[in-house]
């Protein structure tokens, strides 16, 4: 087997190989974006599961240890530019700087840690452990997206935001389909040998790849950009220091940027306890409701709270119970309350306001059978000029292909553009300007395959490939 000439111990050195691994993983997303470099980066893991199954059978100690230092090192150099909100925030915080730096990638890689040790439950030389090892991998990517706070950043999908082609796929899939898809056609990739069945898996993940490649060149041929009408809305995109976005300087040249005749969407908090005075503003504030406080979007009189919130940015997670023992005064802030009603903006927008946007699940329940635009407002201050921004911005443009919505996104110190429904940027304004730019709104498109059943797909998909695994676990290895 793979690995096998080098003079190390070799569980040492299956657990260094996981931890390389988990680091050149972070190449395929943004800002790198090496193309099919997330196949690679994938198939040579399910290979690496093969050699350790090969040589000490169902070691479930050292597959628990070789996922979670996957995933340690993929989220230590992916996420690393969340310690800078903690700066950001407040320098006299740095004491907490390694609970973003080290805990928390420590703690997303205890997902891959226990899908490996689902993974080795199941492995066996045949084709089985394909299926197994693909329904697994993203059935842990939704746990994690939706456990306790949620976090589904850098979910596989994304690792294809370098292709408008194998991104139309999100319209029918999402991206927990599109992710199911890819984990798939790599482990039938790298599977091959001269048994006949592996050739069959190799040529049909080929094939299957191609497919969604020409249904995406296909798509986005055939797209013609069909406008609402001829008015125009701005995008305003600031670039202020968080120290600095509510000073009564900034605020004077952030409404200098707005129009008086037009829509004009300002980013999230930018008004701060101000009231938006006109109805044609769309913008972010903080609404004080006693002695709560809501992170919230205002238009033309109609208010949305956001819903799910920043941990540690904007919530302290178990406050209350903190609260509860007297140790209030451990907490560097108050949280902000959570919005508990949808609203969509005269049925037609539908507002994500920042952390919202990566949340798919979270855009449906917000749509209407009317609606016909995302906007998304945000505040990056908090995530330097690194990878976040960039990431951000991904994650939320994807949004736009799963529901053939057009997106207007407005952003402090990130970035600001207009979004088609196929996911192609029309208008930008890059990371770090101070700038308004005047866009007509693209049509929608006909409701998408996703709209309609949402991650109910991904699910059917996944027992699908769990029955397949049950089947064939029975039959003579590779």
């Amino acid at each position: 087997m793979i690995f096998n000439f080098l003079f190390l111990d070799k569980k040492k050195l299956f657990l260094l190989i996981s931890l390389l691994l988990g680091g050149l993983f972070s190449l395929s997303f943004d800002p790198y974006n090496i193309p099919f470099f997330s196949l690679i980066i994938v198939g040579l893991f399910f290979k690496l599961n093969d050699s350790i199954f090969s040589i000490f059978g169902k070691d479930y100690k050292l597959m628990f240890y070789t996922g979670i230092l996957f995933g340690f090192s993929f989220f230590i150099t992916s996420i690393y530019w969340i310690t800078n909100s903690i700066f950001v925030f407040d320098s006299n915080l740095a004491y907490l700087t390694p609970f973003p730096l080290i805990i928390l990638p420590l703690i997303l890689g205890i997902f891959y840690g226990l899908m490996q040790l689902i993974n080795i439950f199941f492995w066996s030389l045949n084709i089985s452990r394909i299926f197994f090892f693909s329904a697994l991998w993203i059935l842990f990517e939704m746990i994690r997206s939706m456990l306790l706070i949620g976090f589904p950043w850098n979910l596989v999908a994304y690792s294809w935001s370098w292709s408008i082609s194998f991104m139309q796929s999100l319209s029918l899939f999402g991206v927990f389909g599109l992710g199911l898809i890819s984990i798939f056609c790599s482990a039938g990739i790298f599977s091959l040998n001269l048994k006949k069945a592996n050739i069959f898996l190799f040529m049909f993940s080929i094939s299957v790849l191609i497919t969604i490649y020409l249904f995406g060149y296909n798509r986005v041929s055939n797209y013609e950009n069909v406008y609402l009408n001829t008015d125009k809305i701005r995008l305003v995109s600031t670039n202020f220091h968080q120290e600095d976005k509510w000073s009564d300087e900034s605020f004077e040249k952030m409404i200098s940027l707005g129009s008086n005749e037009i829509t004009t969407f300002f980013p999230e908090t930018a008004f701060g306890l101000r009231k938006i005075s006109k109805d044609n503003w769309f913008g972010g504030f903080i609404r004080n409701n006693g002695k709560q406080f809501f992170n919230s979007a205002q238009f033309n009189n109609q208010i949305y709270d956001k819903r799910k919130l920043v941990p540690f940015g904007e919530f302290i997670p178990f406050h209350k119970m903190l609260d509860n023992i007297g140790l209030k005064n451990l907490m560097p802030f108050e949280s902000f309350s959570s919005g508990k009603i949808n609203n969509n903006f005269n049925n037609f927008v539908v507002p994500l306001i920042c952390y919202e946007g990566i949340f798919s699940r979270l855009a449906r329940e917000n749509m209407q059978p009317t609606s016909g635009l995302l906007v998304n407002i945000t505040n990056d201050a908090w995530f330097g000029d690194g990878a976040g921004p960039i990431q951000h911005f991904t994650h939320v443009r994807f949004r736009s292909v799963e529901y053939g919505l057009p997106l207007v996104r407005s952003a402090n110190m990130g970035i600001s553009a207009l979004v088609n429904p196929i996911g192609q940027v029309e208008k930008i304004i890059p990371h770090g300007e101070m700038n308004f730019v005047d866009v007509k709104i693209p049509s929608k498109i006909s409701s998408t395959f996703y709209t309609q059943f949402g991650d109910n797909i991904a699910y059917f998909f996944i027992v699908i490939f769990f029955l397949i695994g049950y089947s064939t676990s029975k039959l003579i290895k590779d």
